[in-house]
């Protein structure tokens, strides 16, 4: 079984005091040439179904849906309605075997509007359909060392 623990990032949020946890992780995505270009996701268990904003996919030269519909799509901010292309990714997760996993993912927005500052840019969600069959994900607060003094995400082959 192939297994991979990374620690959980953190940073204080200065205005509260409050402490931030996430994980993330870096994965190998197969674009149309062929190619793994690696882009990092954030392990969102609160997210349905994976996401990555249309113009990074096109950017990348990913596999994507010519046509899509527009939907309202939950986020952070409250109900958005964007453009959605529904696709897959053919996707490796970096540390761990060279098994191939192919995953629905909604690629968001007009992937031929110019991409936004990072700053701004819209995070890649990795969600839990067409994930949580293939791989287990499950995240320990259990501090490891000075190097994970919060815990780890363990991302193991199903």
């Amino acid at each position: 079984m192939s297994r991979l623990e990374k620690p959980l990032d953190h940073e204080i949020l200065y205005a509260t005091g409050d402490l931030l946890l996430r994980a993330e992780v870096d994965l190998h995505l197969r674009d149309s040439a062929g190619n793994w270009p690696q882009q990092t996701f954030r392990v969102d268990n609160g997210s349905d179904i994976t996401a990555m904003s249309a113009a990074l996919a096109m950017q990348l030269g990913l596999p994507m849906p010519q046509n899509g519909v527009h939907l309202q799509v939950n986020t952070a901010v409250g109900l958005v309605t964007m453009m959605v292309r529904s696709g897959y990714l053919r996707l490796k997760v970096e540390g761990m075997d060279q098994t191939e996993y192919v995953i629905p993912c909604h690629f968001r927005g007009d992937p031929l509007l110019a991409p936004v500052p990072p700053a701004t840019f819209p995070r890649s969600l990795l969600g839990l359909s067409g994930v949580v069959d293939k791989l287990r994900i499950t995240t320990d607060g259990t501090p490891l060392s000075m190097t994970a003094p919060y815990g780890v995400v363990i991302i193991e082959k199903i």
